[in-house]
């Protein structure tokens, strides 16, 4: 991803849209970033080699409280009104559900960026977010990632997520079913909270 990134006054975000179809894949809108993807693991995916998901716990919820009742709320009720993303007209949509496997997912990027003190929707391995999903068990028809560093609450995180076009545009994506959303934080790196949200929708 270019210098594309959005700078806001409290952090840094990013957004990608990926949408793997079973007869093909075709991508757009969505973000600052839109990409194709067919979701194939590369060999070196992130998942867990046994196959285990990463947990909700202090070190990949940020020590926040109440953190996945809090995010799932916020993403919910902003979906549940009409808004305007940019210059874009989006209408109300469905509520998206928690997965644990989309968690893993968002923790494991979470910790990479903020363990490596990088900011990127690329993994150091090479992978995509279509790829963190399916390397944790999750077959997405569509998916796709907002990643923020530097907010140090759910509230502020989403605040600046829904100010952005791209970042809100992929919140509002009708098609998405579930999602899951993770913080860590690293002390003496950049930005100290590192945010990854994913939201999907399975085969």
């Amino acid at each position: 991803m270019s210098d594309a990134h959005a700078f806001l006054p409290i952090g840094r975000l990013a957004a990608v849209l990926s949408v793997a179809m079973v007869l093909g894949a075709c991508g757009g809108g969505g973000g600052d970033e839109a990409a194709a993807s067919s979701g194939a693991t590369p060999p070196d995916a992130t998942g867990g080699p046994d196959g285990t998901l990463l947990a909700l716990d202090a070190s990949t919820s940020c020590g926040l409280p109440d953190f996945r009742a809090s995010l799932l709320q916020l993403i919910n009720a902003a979906r549940a009104s009409a808004r305007t993303c940019g210059s874009t007209a989006m209408p109300a949509v469905g509520a998206v559900a928690w997965d644990d496997r989309l968690f893993s997912a968002a923790a494991r990027h979470s910790r990479e960026m903020a363990q490596n003190n990088v900011f990127s929707h690329t993994g150091l391995n090479g992978s995509s977010p279509a790829q963190r999903i399916a390397a944790e068990g999750y077959a997405a028809s569509w998916s796709g990632e907002n990643i923020a560093a530097g907010y140090t609450s759910a509230a502020d995180v989403m605040n600046g997520w829904l100010a952005s076009a791209g970042h809100c545009s992929n919140l509002m994506r009708a098609e998405y079913q579930d999602v899951a959303v993770s913080c860590v934080y690293q002390a003496g790196s950049s930005y100290g909270q590192y945010w990854t949200l994913v939201l999907a929708r399975p085969q």
